[in-house]
């Protein structure tokens, strides 16, 4: 008998995962804007704490928001790494090219810019690919880890070097034992790259609200899942108080199971 894994803390959706997944796997879960694909994640990060170290890059949100929401769902922030790869995008690069258009629009040199500029402060170069690849070195023991979302990489990343991060996520979790998810919120992506995504994830979730009248439905669709169709699933998911759980998909009024 398999030991169930806790992958979401969801027991319907954890059990037939951990069936079918190896130790180290990568997960791929999308879900348009108001989906609650972010809650799903955070939810991914805190069911691995106590297990092995988890780390959550957030690439949109305050850290201060992402603690909070911890906070609120009765998790414990303190135990979870989290990175702001958007904050850090900001101060070593964008940050940097305000200084050099204040600069020539006010006639300072580079050289009085770096004198004005706390000493803290960094001009060199930064990479957000070996920012991530540097991390993953440095793991050498199973891990979570959770980029929320990569939507960001989409923006400052040629598509190739997206799948290359994600390349090296993956065989990191395959070599080590780590387990590790990325979210999408946008549509947006170019098809080709983002169905290359989902071919190197073991697994492929995603997150639908669906509008009922005055209100949305959402619900988990199991899309993918190593070499297992027979184990793709939809369920309705709900919020509870503590994060996400999901219950038997029920029909939709008005639609009728087709006559055999």
């Amino acid at each position: 008998m398999v030991e169930t894994q806790n992958i979401f803390g969801i027991p319907e959706v954890d059990t037939p995962l951990s069936t079918a997944l190896p130790l180290g796997w990568l997960a791929l879960l999308s879900g348009t804007s108001g989906s609650g694909a972010p809650l799903l994640a955070k939810q991914f990060a805190h069911a691995g704490v106590g297990s092995v170290p988890v780390l959550f890059y957030t690439t949109y949100e305050r850290t201060a928001d992402v603690r909070s929401t911890f906070e609120d769902l009765g998790w414990d922030p303190t135990s979870v790494t989290v990175v702001n790869l958007a904050d850090e995008y900001y101060e070593r690069v964008l940050v940097r090219g305000l200084d050099v258009a204040r600069a020539r629009e006010v006639g300072l040199s580079i050289e009085e810019i770096m004198e004005m500029r706390p000493a803290s402060a960094t001009l060199g170069s930064f990479s957000l690919t070996n920012r991530m690849l540097s991390d993953l070195a440095a793991i050498d023991s199973p891990f979570r880890l959770v980029v929320d979302s990569i939507d960001f990489f989409f923006e400052v990343l040629e598509p190739q070097d997206v799948t290359m991060v994600a390349r090296q996520i993956r065989h990191r979790c395959q070599t080590i034992g780590g387990q590790a998810l990325l979210t999408a919120h946008s549509i947006a992506h170019d098809r080709a790259v983002f169905g290359l995504l989902q071919d190197l994830a073991d697994v492929v979730f995603e997150l639908k609200g669906e509008p009922r009248g005055d209100h949305y439905d959402h619900a988990l669709y199991l899309e993918k899942i190593a070499n297992r169709p027979d184990l793709t699933h939809i369920w309705d998911a709900i919020v509870g108080e503590s994060g996400w759980h999901v219950e038997p998909r029920k029909m939709p009024r008005g639609d009728k199971i087709p006559s055999a």
